[in-house]
């Protein structure tokens, strides 16, 4: 399970950012993690995610598998 983790609303050069120019984050912190999936054998593959890394996500619909989850 993955929390989005809210853009900032400053730039570094100290600029702000209304809310209406904010682009969604498509950056978050794991929270939960299952023990994996499973091959087509049946055999369990470990998911390489822990909880507390930060990943990176596409934005829309939820990914359907871990392949589609990059770590920052």
């Amino acid at each position: 399970m993955v929390k989005r983790i809210d853009a900032e609303d400053k730039t570094a050069g100290g600029i702000i950012i209304p809310d209406s120019a904010k682009e969604k984050p498509s950056q978050g912190e794991i929270v939960a993690v299952g023990p994996g999936g499973r091959d087509e054998a049946g055999k369990l593959i470990p998911i390489d995610l822990k909880v507390g890394d930060r990943v990176l996500f596409a934005n829309g619909p939820a990914p359907r598998s871990s392949s589609m989850v990059r770590n920052c």
